[in-house]
Order: C-alpha cells, then sequence, then structure tokens
C-alpha cells in the first residue's frame, strides 16, 4: 500500500454568491432578494457551525464572488465566525510516486496504449475508465494512483471530444489530486483543462452540473486566480444558453497542457510519465 501522507481530513466548504441575489451551496442553487445575500449565506454557515463544535474543530469556508474575489472564514469551535488570513502557501512535500506514475510493467495499461497507438480515442477512453476502476478496487480512492487514472480518463475524452465529460473528470482529477497532497501544479493544470474544456462543451450550467463542480474547484484549490473565476461565473450565469459546437477542436491552451500520464512510453519508459502532450487537431 502507498506509504505517503494521509488525504487532507479539514472540513473544507466552499460557496458561490451568484447575480441577483442567488447562492450555490452544496449542490444547489438557492435564490433570494439581491440585497439579501447575507441570509442566504448564513443558512448555509448554521450548520456548519454545528459541525465545528460537534468535532471540536475549526471549519474553512471560502466564498467566491461574482468578481472572482475569494473570501476565507473560520468558523471555530464555539460557533463564531473570524476572517481566515492563514491560508495556506507553501507548497507541502511531494510523494515521489506522483512523478513516477502508474507502472507499465504490468502490462494494465497494455490495451489503452494500443488504442492511442491507432488514434482510437474512444476506446482509449474507456479502457482507461476500466484501468482505473481496477486501480481503485485494488489500491483505494484514497491512493494517488486513483487521481492518475482519473487525470488519464480526462486527457482520452478530450481527445474524443467528449469535452463534457473531459470538464468532470479533469476537475475530479484535480480536486482529487489537491486532496492527496499531490504536486500544486498538477491539480492546477487539471484544473484549468477543466475550464476550457466546459468552456467548448455545451456548457452544462445546471446546478449540479460540471461548470459549478470547476469553479467551486477553483475557489477551492487556486482561490487568487480571479480572472478566470470571474469569467466562468459570467458564463454560468448569463442569462443566453450558450451553444454546443461539437465538432470544435480543443483549444491549444487545453491541448498543450494536458494529462500527465497520457504520453505514449518510450522503449526505456517503465511507468506513465507526469508530462503533457499536445493532442492531434
Amino acid at each position: 500500500m502507498h506509504p505517503g501522507p494521509s488525504p487532507t481530513t479539514d472540513i473544507h466548504e466552499t460557496l458561490i454568491v451568484l447575480p441577483g441575489g442567488r447562492l450555490h451551496a452544496q449542490g444547489l442553487l438557492h435564490t433570494g432578494q439581491p440585497d439579501q445575500i447575507e441570509v442566504l449565506v448564513e443558512r448555509v454557515r448554521g450548520p456548519l457551525r454545528a459541525v465545528a463544535a460537534r468535532h471540536g474543530s475549526p471549519v474553512r469556508l471560502s466564498i467566491g464572488h461574482p468578481n472572482g474575489h475569494v473570501e476565507h472564514q473560520k468558523i471555530t469551535a464555539d460557533e463564531t465566525t473570524h476572517p481566515d488570513q492563514n491560508q495556506p502557501i507553501a507548497a507541502p512535500d511531494v510523494d515521489p510516486i506522483w512523478n513516477q506514475g502508474i507502472p507499465e510493467e504490468s502490462g494494465l495499461l497494455a490495451t489503452t496504449r494500443a488504442a492511442q497507438r491507432a488514434a482510437q480515442w474512444r476506446a482509449a477512453q474507456q479502457s482507461a475508465r476500466r484501468v482505473t476502476q481496477h486501480l481503485i478496487t485494488q489500491h483505494g480512492h484514497d491512493h494517488p494512483y486513483a487521481a492518475m487514472g482519473t487525470e488519464l480518463q480526462a486527457h482520452f475524452a478530450a481527445m474524443a471530444q467528449d469535452l463534457t465529460a473531459a470538464a468532470a473528470l479533469f476537475t475530479e482529477a484535480a480536486v482529487a489530486i489537491h486532496r492527496l497532497g499531490g504536486p500544486q501544479e498538477h491539480s492546477r493544470r487539471n484544473l484549468h483543462n477543466a475550464v476550457n474544456a466546459w468552456l467548448h462543451s455545451d456548457c452544462d450550467t445546471s446546478p449540479g452540473g460540471s461548470g459549478f463542480a470547476a469553479a467551486h474547484a477553483l475557489i477551492r484549490i487556486t482561490p487568487y486566480d480571479h480572472a478566470t473565476l470571474a469569467a466562468l461565473l459570467r458564463r454560468l450565469t448569463r442569462d443566453r444558453a450558450c451553444r454546443p459546437s461539437p465538432r470544435r477542436a480543443p483549444p491549444s491552451n487545453l491541448a498543450t497542457a494536458t494529462t500527465p500520464a497520457a504520453a505514449a512510453p518510450t522503449r526505456r519508459a517503465r511507468s506513465v510519465r507526469l508530462r503533457a502532450r499536445r493532442p492531434a487537431p
């Protein structure tokens, strides 16, 4: 079993304040009066106070605003709320397994690699999903291999032009890497890919959809990327429905930062290296 650091166990909730007196939290869209947004925030904050008191430890709350600014709060065990100015900045030590990748010598990726060489992207996506399920069964959800497998799925979903799935999978990979203490740049890259995939997909704006999931991940992982969050929230809340463009190729900035496990191995390579590869147009 993986001997690295345990997943983060701190309770960290994220909220999104939307124009017009709306609030998105925990997969639900709450609606109120434009001048009563604090009432909606308090409805979510109330149960978190009870959680902090019950566990005897603080709960972190990050609130994203339409301009991309993220407000950080801490709810302490005595159920009081304070500004949280002590956001973690320094990168933690990273387990070397993140740079070793999924072992190639086991043959687990043989079918995926064959589909990749044949440019059969849908088949590669499906094979990567089966690989991920196998890794989760063998190692558990809290192992880096599970996150790497999800990342691999996301890459081939993008290559197959299944951008809705790619957005969701890139977001899932970003959150998993962040939660497991993986390299920060890997989380940011996957999140960047998630946003770009969503923007070029059919733009699912449902409360439980991939757009809001990516926005919450931005708040959690890259809270100082105000411009990206603001742009995403504008697309999520605009009245005009965006038009799907199923035949459009992924944007170049998505391609250059795509999944680290996707590059085909060389003869000397014995594991899936976490490196990017530009997809074919």
